[in-house]
């Protein structure tokens, strides 16, 4: 599912997702390596004309692995422990942008940041699986999910239980 379509089905974890990616402007990215082992790399994040995209040089490990598997894992930092605030993972699948696509998102970037990625870069288009949006408030979470098979699930609180270390279901 591309990105404008997750809009659709998922509002509240795709406004959440698109909130983050502005407030930190990259998203860890997890990939596979061409032995199987995984691969965690900071890459810029944007929306551009409904598009979930990702822009890479050409010749750097992630794209080489991007190249040989387009699966990936994309997840906000959390920079406190102690107040993670939300937390978004998507899972899915890359592919290479078209050439309309390509001019959108360089001239959407020079227009943010004020440079511009060069012709020769990786410009891949993420095509979704799954999302989740995880809230933290003290011992206290709150999980948001969709994915292709389900849809939209219902949200789930659930509580630090510190004895078992483990999260519990919350009573409403």
């Amino acid at each position: 599912m591309r990105w404008g379509e997750f809009e659709q089905a998922a509002p509240e974890i795709a406004a959440r997702a698109h909130g983050s990616f502005k407030r930190f402007g990259f998203v860890l990215v997890g990939t596979i390596r061409q032995d199987g082992t995984p691969r965690i790399s900071p890459v810029e994040v944007h929306v551009v004309r409904h598009q979930l995209m990702l822009v890479m040089i050409a010749g750097s490990r992630k794209a080489h692995d991007l190249a040989g598997d387009p699966r990936l894992v994309l997840q906000t930092p959390v920079t406190n422990a102690g107040n993670p605030g939300c937390e978004i993972k998507l899972r899915g699948r890359v592919t290479d942008a078209d050439e309309t696509q390509r001019e959108a998102t360089a001239a959407s970037i020079e227009a943010t940041s004020g440079w511009r990625p060069h012709d020769s870069w990786r410009f891949f288009t993420l095509t979704l699986d799954s999302a989740s949006c995880i809230e933290w408030n003290e011992d206290e979470m709150t999980l948001k999910r969709w994915d292709q098979e389900h849809g939209l699930r219902p949200t789930e609180r659930r509580r630090l239980d510190m004895e078992t270390s483990r999260y519990v279901p919350m009573e409403d």
